[in-house]
């Protein structure tokens, strides 16, 4: 999880570089991601898709729906808001995921969770509060990320179901495929999806693919499967924490005080939810 969580940490910065329009950046990611995974599919992977039946199948093409509209909810967050205030808000997604659990499996929240859920949704309300105040297009980014945290959210949530009974090659393969349907389908009914970019651009989206997606995502669904899923989602903490740092390092961008704070609220959240026994 380690390693997944480094390298999904970079996705933020190959974002904000990028000059290319957000919707372009997600659907050349996803579909980068899609064709890299075609060939060793098919010479090595193909009778793993015996693996789904016709409901987890359909869970997962749910699933890469869903990742998709993520990834525009996200990607279009990073032109109006903050690195840090982007992926905190983004990160709360295991509260997503510990709500629906309780919603549609029964499963107890318990009094830590409960409180949990309510200092998260107290860290959204001091980055958001605050961006309220200053230009609106920060606000703006602000919902765009906690719109992209319910759906990767739901995304979880059905990898956590699908993954019982089906491996990481065949779930990521339908998910991604999926997933680059989605939004490349969201790019032609822009009319951008002739539109031909620089080589830096390709180069980012390239590099969103294998490092942030293949790599960092990839071995997310893996862990799903190996690792307590409470690990899985308190893994997920250390991202926001990374991409401040390389958004410092890189782009010299300081976080605002009410991000540290509220991000330190969500932090304390999701450790308080995902720490406890049982979970």
């Amino acid at each position: 999880m380690i390693p997944g969580v480094i390298c999904v940490s970079w996705a933020a910065i190959f974002i904000r570089a990028s000059s290319a329009p957000a919707i372009a950046i997600a659907a050349y990611r996803m579909l980068f991601a899609a064709v890299l995974l075609v060939p060793p599919v098919i010479l090595f992977y193909r009778h793993r898709f015996s693996e789904f039946s016709r409901f987890t199948f359909l869970l997962t093409v749910l699933a890469g729906f869903l990742l998709g509209w993520h990834f525009f909810f996200w990607v279009n967050s990073l032109k109006y808001t903050t690195i840090a205030a982007s992926v905190v808000l983004v990160t709360t997604q295991p509260v997503f995921v510990a709500v629906f659990s309780k919603i549609i499996l029964k499963e107890k929240i318990g009094t830590r969770g409960s409180i949990a859920i309510l200092l998260a949704l107290t860290g959204s309300i001091v980055i958001a509060g605050f961006d309220l105040g200053l230009e609106k297009k920060y606000l703006l980014g602000d919902l765009l990320a906690l719109a992209g945290a319910v759906m990767a959210g739901t995304y979880l949530f059905i990898g956590r179901i699908v993954r019982v009974s089906v491996g990481t090659t065949p779930y990521i393969t339908v998910v991604y495929g999926v997933s680059a349907l989605t939004l490349v389908s969201i790019l032609a009914c822009g009319g951008d999806l002739l539109t031909v970019y620089g080589l830096r651009d390709y180069g980012l989206f390239l590099l969103l693919a294998v490092i942030p997606t293949l790599l960092g995502h990839s071995l997310y669904n893996f862990a799903l499967k190996h690792v307590p899923a409470h690990k899985v989602g308190l893994s997920i903490v250390g991202e926001p924490v990374l991409a401040t740092i390389w958004a410092i390092i890189v782009f010299g961008e300081i976080p605002r005080l009410t991000t540290v704070v509220g991000g330190l609220i969500i932090i304390g959240a999701l450790i308080l939810a995902f720490s406890q026994k049982g979970n």
